[in-house]
């Protein structure tokens, strides 16, 4: 896994994101199927994890930047169902095995860069749950063409409170043999008429269905359901979003 500057971002994380509604109501329903007990993966300062606790779940949000952990702590100190821990979910020793519900959003399964990182992150989290739970992940279907796009600025929404001014400059580009991205973003934080600026560097590696197939089967776990998008269409080619619900095998 390659990380880019994760760490820094903590402190302006969640300020370029639309609201995040429709993914809090798509994993709330998703996740009372199976249970309450909910574990949140690669969950940055957790805003889906406190969601998802408005409608009555209880979760376990975790991630391997101590930095977004303490971010998310300080954001959600009078909240009792929601528990905050550091950890990488390719080696993830969490002291309960008894979770209904799992789930990585935002593509960060493409995290891990290897079918070995990626078998280890599934085969910890099938060790983390019930015996009907169910894993559930967000993921990019990888196109057909590569492409790489231009460094143009974004303008990230600066909420009055902050006294911020924040502002990214990024690249990307999609390479169609490998099915990996790279993505480079010089960050800028004005505060106070003096800017700061930080690289975030970072690959995503994609994965074709067949090899998804091989690797959930592998860890345990059998597809029972793909999602075009947040309102339970059924996937397509084509579909928005590539979104892929499975559970623990029925041992014989």
């Amino acid at each position: 896994m390659k990380r880019g500057n994760y760490a820094k971002h903590a402190a302006i994380w969640g300020l370029g994101e639309p609201s995040r509604s429709s993914e809090i109501e798509f994993y709330s329903v998703l996740a009372k199927k199976y249970g309450s007990k909910v574990l949140s993966l690669m969950c940055a300062t957790g805003e889906i994890a406190y969601g998802m606790t408005k409608n009555g779940l209880r979760v376990t949000a975790v991630d391997i930047e101590p930095e977004m952990i303490a971010a998310a702590k300080k954001n959600n100190l009078e909240n009792t169902n929601l528990c905050f821990l550091t950890g990488d979910v390719t080696d993830l020793h969490l002291p309960d095995k008894d979770y209904d519900f799992a789930f990585i959003g935002t593509g960060d399964f493409h995290h891990l860069l290897s079918e070995n990182e990626m078998l280890k992150a599934l085969t910890c989290i099938q060790n983390h749950l019930t015996d009907k739970g169910c894993l559930t992940l967000e993921l990019f279907y990888p196109g057909s063409e590569s492409w790489q796009s231009p460094k143009r600025r974004f303008e990230l929404p600066n909420p009055p409170e902050t006294g911020l001014k924040t502002w990214k400059l990024g690249e990307a580009s999609y390479n169609a043999d490998t099915m990996r991205e790279h993505i480079k973003q010089e960050v800028f934080i004005e505060e106070q008429g003096r800017i700061e600026s930080f690289l975030h560097e970072f690959e995503l590696q994609l994965v074709s269905r067949d090899t998804l197939v091989r690797l959930l089967g592998k860890a345990g776990f059998e597809i029972t359901a793909e999602y075009g998008g947040f309102d339970f269409d059924v996937w397509h080619p084509g579909a928005e979003k590539w979104i892929v619900e499975s559970v623990k095998k029925i041992m014989q």
